[in-house]
């Protein structure tokens, strides 16, 4: 008998699809897993994504398209980033056709858009989940191809058909664990994400001297040795008990799990805002500070920081007895996917 074939596919989805794998591993399922995605997280094709890299480890068979995108900021790839649109389009429709699974899940982005559209055509069951405070378009778009959507935050409800959404959580990495905090912050995590942030970057630069007479400081780029594998930043995050970071989904929903007080700085052209959406749910958790883009200055950041690290006892006490929505994610999102295969 042939194994059942999962496709997975989506941007930006390292995280939540390295989660789901490794639960599928867990429960031992016979199930053979493909990722459609891309190769290059930038249009320069100077950097790799963590999907390329990390997923493959785990005996996922990846297939590369360069799906295009609808850029929010104008740079000088946004003209041709479009314009890969129909080239991802047909991309898609050959790599699915390959594939051939019996259960697509999307985890968005234009990729994974394309994806859904092509497996609902040749009448393959499509799954959808959305990990962010609102909705991206991808994940609208692909909302009337789907027999189920998962969503992260209950705020996201409103962008989805009510009969076909379910609240599931984030999928979290099992290498995070459990929270460990201590009495007085000791290590400061500084991180742009997978991609880094010039913008953090910068500002840090000018007032590491100052910190690292404070704290013990790992500063992630996002370049270099500074880009972490997933199971590499799990440690850095399981290490720091201070954050500094932007606001993506991910990095939001292990802050929280972690329950590590965090300086967020929100991506200001994400789709809907999506970031300050997501920042704004970590501080309603008790465990953020959030420090708007266009106020970021060295001496803004290190102010900010200095706050935190004085009321650290008290946030750590005040959510000392919460837990994480996240918690169950990745067994619920399995859940839903053995209905379906």
């Amino acid at each position: 008998m042939k194994p059942k074939k999962l496709l997975l596919a989506g941007s930006h989805a390292a995280t939540p699809a390295y989660a789901v794998t490794q639960e599928i591993k867990k429960r031992k399922l016979p199930w053979e897993i493909h990722f459609i995605g891309k190769r290059w997280s930038t249009e320069d094709k100077k950097s790799e994504t963590l999907e390329y890299l990390e997923l493959p480890k785990l005996g996922v068979k990846f297939h590369s398209i360069d799906p295009g995108k609808v850029q929010t900021k104008f740079t000088r790839y946004t003209l041709s980033a479009f314009f890969k649109i129909p080239f991802g389009f047909i991309q898609s429709l050959v790599q699915v056709a390959k594939v051939r699974p019996d259960a697509t899940l999307s985890f968005g982005g234009a990729g994974g858009a394309e994806v859904t559209f092509w497996s609902w055509i040749m009448g393959i069951p499509v799954i959808v989940h959305e990990q962010t405070s609102v909705a991206g378009r991808a994940n609208i778009f692909s909302a009337r191809f789907a027999k189920q959507i998962m969503i992260s935050r209950d705020a996201s409800r409103k962008f989805f058909p009510p009969s076909k959404t379910i609240l599931a959580g984030n999928p979290l990495s099992p290498q995070l664990g459990q929270p460990s905090v201590r009495p007085f912050p000791h290590t400061l995590l500084v991180t742009g994400g997978s991609r880094g942030s010039v913008r953090i970057n910068e500002a840090i630069e000018k007032i590491m001297p100052r910190l690292k007479s404070k704290f013990e400081v790992i500063h992630l780029t996002g370049t270099g040795k500074g880009r972490l594998s997933i199971s590499q930043m799990a440690d850095a995050l399981k290490k720091a008990d201070i954050v500094v970071a932007r606001a993506g989904a991910n990095t939001t929903a292990e802050i929280i799990a972690l329950k590590k007080p965090s300086v967020l700085v929100p991506i200001p052209w994400t789709y809907m805002n999506e970031q300050t959406r997501n920042a704004e749910f970590a501080k309603e958790f008790g465990i953020a500070r959030i420090l708007p883009q266009d106020e970021l200055t060295p001496e803004r950041l290190e102010d900010e920081i200095q706050k935190l690290a004085e009321d650290y006892p008290n946030i750590i006490e005040k959510v000392k007895g919460k837990v994480s929505p996240d918690v169950n994610a990745t067994k619920k999102v399995v859940d839903i996917l053995e209905k379906y295969i």
